[in-house]
């Protein structure tokens, strides 16, 4: 009776692996793989040849949240990314070219019923300000640096 309890529980273990959704069926999409890097470039085909910074956030406009993505910065500029897991592919949301970049500051959108949102800020030439919450936000405010002087 043990034997058979002990298989009935490894088949379930198995199956349960088996129907784990993979990284296309994700809301990240393949993010946290080896093709993103070439896919999503090929998406925003600004002539970059590297994301030098991406992570799964939230973005905010006068302070209300508007979407969900993948935020990302190439060479040439900043973006956000939704995937689109029936096409399999990412759809750009938002992108900012390097030059376009204003300035950047740090924000804070306070809840009553949730946890703070620290922001980065991006505004454009136009004074179009878009805020992304990010926990790498020093890396990312470092590298926007970067490819505005370039």
């Amino acid at each position: 009776m043990k034997l058979r309890n002990l298989i009935l529980i490894l088949i379930a273990v198995v199956l349960t692996g088996c129907a784990s959704p993979g990284p296309m069926q994700l809301a990240t999409g393949p993010m946290n793989t080896p093709v993103f890097d070439p896919v999503i470039l090929n998406t925003v085909n600004d002539g970059s040849e590297t994301v030098r910074f991406k992570e799964w956030t939230t973005m905010y406009e006068n302070k209300e949240l508007r979407l969900w993505g993948v935020f990302f910065i190439t060479d040439k500029g900043a973006y956000l990314a939704s995937w689109d897991s029936r096409g399999y592919e990412y759809n750009l949301r938002y992108q900012m070219k390097a030059n376009d970049i204003k300035s950047f500051e740090d924000d804070t959108v306070v809840r009553d019923w949730w946890a703070d949102s620290n922001l980065l800020v991006i505004t454009d030439k136009n004074n179009i300000k878009v805020g992304f919450a990010l926990n790498g936000k020093n890396a990312a405010r470092s590298i926007l640096n970067d490819i505005r002087k370039m």
